[in-house]
Parts: C-alpha cells; structure tokens; sequence
C-alpha cells in the first residue's frame, strides 16, 4: 500500500518510549504503579502526552479567535495542566485530577503535602483559582457538583496529603500495602468480607482479612464494605444501591450482593463456565458435538484459515510464551546489545520424545509450519515440554517465544506470522496460545522456493473455510453480512 494511491493522510509520530516519559500504568492485580522518565526523549520524539497537551493548547487558541457556536465545547474544555521545559504536560498533575478534589478553587495557598490538602497551587495556567483540596477516596465524592473526579477507581491515589502512592514503594505487610496503590480504596484483595463469615468473625484465624470488631469493619486489607453496616443488617424493600445489600453479601458490586456462578447477563457466552476446543485443535470436544465456542469471532479472511480438528497435517499443538529478557514483540529489547546478548535467537522448544521421532538434535534449524505460514528457528530440546495423552494417543507440544522480528541486534522468525486472527466474544481478546503446527528439520528456503515450500506443506489453494464450525467467508453465523476485522484491507 502507498500513501499517495489512498484516500487518506498518514502521520509520522516521532514518540518517546516508554522510560522516556512518566506517568502511571496499571495490570490486572489492579495495582496502579508510577514510572518514573529515565531519560529525555533523543531529538524531536516527545510523549504521546505532549502530542495531546500541545494540540489541545493550539485547538484552543485558535477557537479563541472565532466566535462559532460549534466551537463552543472546545473553548469550555477547561486545559488547566502545568508543563516542564519540553513542554510536557506534569503527569502528577493529571493523577491528582483523575484522583478528584473538591470543585471550590482554594488558590495559591498550599503545597504538595500542606494541611489544606490542595495540590499545584490550586490554580490554572493562568494563575487563576481552579480547584479545591484533593478527596481522599471515593467515598468522599458527590453528584451535587461540589467534587470532580476522573476515575472514581483510582480516588485515594493521590489524597490531601499529597503523596502519589502509586509511586510508594515500601511494603509494610505481606499484602503489599504501601507498594503502589491496589484499585479501588488501595483494597489489596477484592470482595475480602468474604473472608469473614456472615456473623463477621474470620473463617480462619491464619488468613483472616478483615472482622466486624461490634461497631465496624477493620482488618488487615481495607475493608470491602461499607465501614459501619453490621453483619445482620437486612434492608428493607425500599433501599438503594449498597443501601440494598445485606450485611452478609460481600460481594458489593453485583446487585444482589452474591456471588454469581451462573451469569444472567453481560457476557457474550456463558451463562456457565464449560469447556470448548480451541478453534484450531489436535481432537475433538469430547463434552459436546459443537468443538469450538459459539459466540467466538473467527474474523474471517482467505489468509486466516483454521485447520480442522485431527487435520494430519498439523498433528502438533503450538503454544507461545515470553522470555524474562525481551518485552513484548521485542521491538525495543531486541535492540538493546546486552538483553539481545542474552537471548540472541529464535527457538522452538519441543521435547526429547519428539526431537527423537523426527531425529533432531538441541540445536539445529528447524521449520514451524501452520495453515497461515512458516518460519524457521533453532530446536530447543527440553524436558520442559513434555507431551500429552489424549484419548490413549500421545500429542506433543511445540512452545516458541514471540519476540522475535525483521529488525534489531538480533532477529528472528515472528511466532506472530503463524497465529491465526480471531477474538474472544466478550472482550476480543486472540486466541494465541493453543494452536496446530508441523515441524519439518531443516532450513527454511527463501525467494520463490518459500512459496513452494509453504504450498507442499500447507496449500494455500482451495476454499478459505475448511475448519467444519468456520463460517463462510463474508457471512457470519447469524446469516449476516461480516464487516470489521473480518473484511479490512479487502478489495475485489
């Protein structure tokens, strides 16, 4: 594709990585941690916070020289961050927004940490009153208008006494507390009245989290419950919100307060737990006669065919995984000499029995072949990877890290180039790590004998459904028209 022979104009970001800016990032322990900048940016590349800042700062000087009603939102949006001499927005600035204050300015009268909890000045770029004292949790926050707060989840971050815990790094107990900040309230585990039973005391004494000590909620981790609402609580057919949860329902976000096995509503599949094949499997679904999920997004292109179940050609089961030394695709780790000297090339890890039946030796090229695509690594021979047995026959396993590129210190075979597209039907997330694979010894041929290669072992001729529960190229399940992934980059 050639930007001049489409319909659209590409911009060139030069942008930071990530240990040249600051900000925060959270996982799914639902741990908010701080990084720190490491080092300016080199040249012109800024952080993708500075591309932000710096368009919102133009856009709006340049609303300020018309008077036009549809500019009206734009010169409402109230841009109040201080900046460094990159002209970076202050990150800490951002949190202590997204952790909410009090909408009553209180200007020029406090520093980070003062008593009157207000932080940067309480005051706008140009000097003037903007807001109040920092919230000290969600709790705190109103919908009358007195308070403002970006993410009710993070509100506790950054409180009145002007520390950014999510930059706190001294644990003080073995939940960790005082090492970043846990989402919401710094709650360490999530739902913890259920580690009490219903009359408030602990299941057990050795892994108690929190009690009803006879006025309120206290303990280890911060209480998942509202602070004073006793155990025997029951609320009558009028209450609202956490007002209607029973004292002994510990699990405050759903609306009963229970725990739900069986789910009514909000996913995609469900509403129990139950097992399907991955769409790409050595065997069948011995649960059902439907193998694979059936809500699960196939997104479907002729280049991304699954193989059926027991397809002989592709008889071994692929997975990924990561190395310690690289990070992510590899595009910054590979470029880096001393974490590229540690794992210096692509490898596939596959187990003694194996590399015994197909005669490889630790060491030597081989080629990992899918429906998709081929590329080559070195045999890693391993007890790690040991195989299966299903169905009284034995299937072996194929791991490879997926760091590897075309480019940096050290290059590689992309495990990316054999994985098929698809999406989880709830959140879309890709099914990567359970695939089908052939392995053939030896070097992987370039130029036009790749292609050959590629069609003796995987054709790439016939029709682009040949996986049984694979919809038909352009039409889903449901009879309907597929768009999205499914046909991007298409053309007749």
């Amino acid at each position: 594709m050639k930007a001049e022979d489409i319909e659209t104009e590409v911009f060139f970001f030069p942008a930071a990585g990530h240990a040249e800016k600051e900000g925060a990032f959270t996982n799914t322990q639902r741990l908010l941690q701080w990084r720190e900048k490491a080092v300016d940016p080199p040249g012109d590349c800024r952080s993708d916070a500075w591309f932000v800042h710096q368009l919102a700062l133009r856009l709006k000087a340049k609303v300020k020289q018309a008077d036009e009603p549809i500019d009206e939102a734009l010169r409402a949006l109230d841009w109040w961050y201080p900046e460094d001499e990159l002209g970076d927005p202050n990150m800490e600035a951002v949190l202590a927004e997204i952790n909410g204050w009090q909408t009553e300015p209180v200007a020029g009268v406090a520093d980070p940490g003062d008593s009157d909890g207000v932080l940067f000045g309480g005051v706008d770029r140009d000097g003037k009153p903007h807001h109040g004292p920092q919230a000290n949790g969600f709790a705190e926050l109103k919908a009358d208008g007195s308070t403002a707060c970006g993410c009710w989840i993070y509100s506790g971050v950054f409180g009145r006494d002007g520390v950014n815990k999510a930059n706190s790094r001294r644990s003080r107990d073995y939940l960790g507390h005082g090492w970043g900040f846990s989402w919401p309230s710094d709650r360490r585990i999530i739902y913890n009245r259920a580690s009490a039973r219903p009359d408030g005391s602990p299941w057990s004494e050795r892994k108690k989290l929190v009690w009803w000590d006879s006025e309120k909620w206290t303990g280890i981790d911060v209480p998942g419950f509202v602070k004073g609402k006793a155990p025997e609580y029951q609320p009558d057919e009028s209450a609202e919100g956490l007002d209607a949860i029973p004292g002994d329902a510990p699990f405050i976000l759903h609306e009963d307060g229970l725990g739900w096995l069986y789910v009514p509503k909000g996913l995609q599949d469900g509403p129990l737990p139950t097992h399907y094949e991955p769409l790409e499997s050595p065997v069948s679904n011995d649960l059902y006669s439907q193998d694979t999920n059936p809500p699960v997004n196939w997104f479907m292109r002729r280049e991304n065919r699954f193989a059926p179940p027991g397809d002989a050609r592709f008889p071994f089961v692929l997975t990924t995984y990561r190395l310690t030394e690289h990070h992510t695709a590899g595009g910054m780790s590979r470029f880096l000499s001393h974490l590229a000297e540690l794992q210096p090339e692509m490898f596939a890890e596959i187990s003694p029995e194996l590399a015994g039946e197909l005669k490889i030796k630790n060491g030597d090229y081989i080629c990992i072949v899918s429906l998709r695509g081929a590329i080559e690594a070195r045999a890693l021979v391993s007890r790690r990877i040991r195989p299966l047995r299903i169905n009284g026959k034995r299937v072996h396993q194929v791991a490879l890290p997926y760091h590897y590129g075309t480019a940096g210190v050290v290059r590689g075979g992309a495990a990316n180039d054999l994985l098929a597209i698809s999406g989880e039907p709830n959140v879309t997330i890709m099914e990567a790590k359970a695939l089908t694979c052939n392995i053939v010894p030896g070097r992987l041929p370039r130029g036009s004998a790749f292609a050959e290669f590629l069609n003796k072992y995987a054709p790439q001729a016939g029709p682009p459904s040949i996986q049984p529960e694979q919809p038909t190229l352009g039409v889903s399940k449901g009879g309907e028209e597929v768009s999205g992934h499914a046909q991007e980059g298409q053309s007749e």
